[in-house]
């Protein structure tokens, strides 16, 4: 058998060749890009040391002060990563060195797996552009913020339930592994379980087949939710991954919520915004910051406060269904505007801007944390902080881009021309699924936050790039092995 076949029924790469040389040049355009990602990690490195303190920053350090879940947000983040390198060193910049490998992982695994399908070295190497070079990528993994960990962790899932064009059960247990472990990271990834399970069931063999390696999927899912949730009831008592869900319900409502005419108990009236619809402020405002509304917050014996916020939003969603539906549409719409800024209410993308940060001075709230983690506050050094700064206005992925990755993606997945015969449909779907569901699932439950484009900068140009093969390939071009 030729050399060439052999690769066809294996799955390797269609641009693999033996080893050395030959192997190189096969993926000498990615492993350029990846060397110059490298280089650009060092510099913003050199830029801000030991690492950026963003607001949320000093929360997850908190995650080492005790073992104890957290009712605001999943503790999987300090567990994984953080607890593992405090044994090595307790510094910040080590955070921060890190992440920034995690994301040159990322963007590798994402490298490997269009390959496996067949996707050419240059679309390839074009869909993990964006992983390597964003400034969001870059500003996010320089600071100790989960976001990083959490998207590394949703690929490798990907990865592994694509590795073979119909899952293996042993595949599709370390796929809802990974999943369900997203989970106890950021309580976002939870709806990935039916993405995966839906994935099984489109491209397993055979009914029983592919009932089986869903069930399988399940299975892994649950298995580190639900000890998650069972060390939560330990400690709270109640099944749980957070307690932010009333919270965030409330939240999500401020936009749009009409007081003067909401049917609620007296003692919620306090969560009314102040200000009038169309002159409101971030949601963030209202529930965490603005002293008039949460703090003030006297439920009844018998009901917690996040129970009575979870009130407040299902009934505003209840009298008010066209404009919840409305703001949702509008806040996903705003992952494929042109450029990150601040739109409508939302007032916070200057978090997101390393300019930010340029000879920052250390705050109550952040000098502590810094202190207490390598004891070296943030420093700036020139020119190197000036040059990231000025790189990020151009070193971004535009949202018409992610947009056209979507579009084609889901073009592709209804089996349009040359993609009805690829046998890459199903794995084209469950990177846009994920990729797009995970940009959805934040503006339905909370709010729009640019920190939340993240994934959706590794999972939609994958799936553009897989699209792309499928609609142009010729049904015998290799993909994974079926074995």
């Amino acid at each position: 058998m030729s050399t060439a076949a052999t690769l066809r029924r294996t799955g390797a790469p269609s641009g693999a060749h033996g080893a050395g040389g030959g192997l190189v040049a096969g993926h000498r355009p990615f492993l350029v890009a990846l060397g110059l990602a490298a280089l650009l990690r060092v510099v913003v490195s050199v830029a801000f040391t030991p690492s950026l303190m963003v607001t949320d920053s000093p929360t997850y350090l908190r995650f080492l002060d005790s073992f104890a879940p957290n009712p605001d947000r999943p503790v999987g983040y300090g567990l994984l990563l953080l607890t593992p390198l405090s044994w090595l060193t307790d510094s910040v910049a080590a955070v921060a060195v890190a992440q920034h490998l995690l994301g040159l992982v990322t963007a590798t695994a994402l490298y490997v797996l269009l390959r496996r399908w067949g996707v050419g070295r240059w679309p390839a190497t074009l869909a993990a552009l964006p992983v390597l070079f964003d400034g969001l990528q870059l500003l996010l993994e320089s600071t100790p913020l989960s976001d990083t960990f959490f998207v590394l962790v949703v690929t490798l899932g990907v990865v592994a339930l694509g590795w073979r064009r119909r899952p293996t059960l042993a595949l599709a247990l370390v796929a809802g592994l990974l999943l369900g472990t997203s989970v106890t990271v950021r309580q976002v990834g939870m709806p990935l379980v039916l993405a995966g399970a839906g994935y099984c069931l489109l491209a397993g063999r055979g009914t029983r087949g592919r009932l089986l390696t869903a069930a399988v999927l399940a299975v892994g899912f649950v298995l580190p939710v639900g000890a998650y949730a069972a060390w939560y009831h330990q400690t709270y008592g109640v099944f749980a991954i957070t307690d932010i869900g009333g919270k965030s319900a409330y939240m999500r409502t401020t936009t749009f919520v009409d007081c003067s005419t909401l049917d609620v108990p007296d003692y919620q009236r306090v969560l009314c915004p102040p200000e009038p619809r169309g002159e409101r402020t971030d949601p963030t405002n209202y529930g965490w910051h603005d002293p008039r509304t949460v703090p003030r917050l006297a439920p009844p014996e018998g009901t917690t406060p996040s129970e009575a916020m979870a009130e407040f939003g299902a009934a505003a969603v209840r009298q008010q269904p066209g404009d919840y539906v409305s703001v949702v549409l509008r806040d996903f719409a705003l992952n494929f505007d042109v450029w990150r800024g601040d739109r409508f209410e939302y007032e916070r993308a200057y978090r997101w801007r390393f300019g930010t940060y340029v000879d920052a001075e250390p705050t109550s709230w952040t000098g502590p944390a810094f202190a207490e983690h390598g004891g070296v506050q943030q420093s700036t050094n020139q020119p190197f902080a000036t040059a990231v700064a000025a790189y990020q206005w151009v070193g971004y992925t535009p949202g018409p881009v992610l947009l056209a990755c979507l579009v084609g993606a889901l073009v592709a997945a209804a089996g349009v021309g040359r993609a009805r015969r690829s046998g890459m449909r199903s794995i084209v779907l469950l990177l846009a699924v994920c990729g797009a569901g995970l940009l959805l699932v934040p503006d339905v439950t909370t709010q729009f936050v640019w920190r939340y484009q993240l994934p959706a900068l590794v999972l939609l140009p994958g799936a553009g790039a897989l699209a792309w093969t499928a609609l142009r390939r010729q049904p015998t071009v290799a993909t994974p092995s079926t074995d």
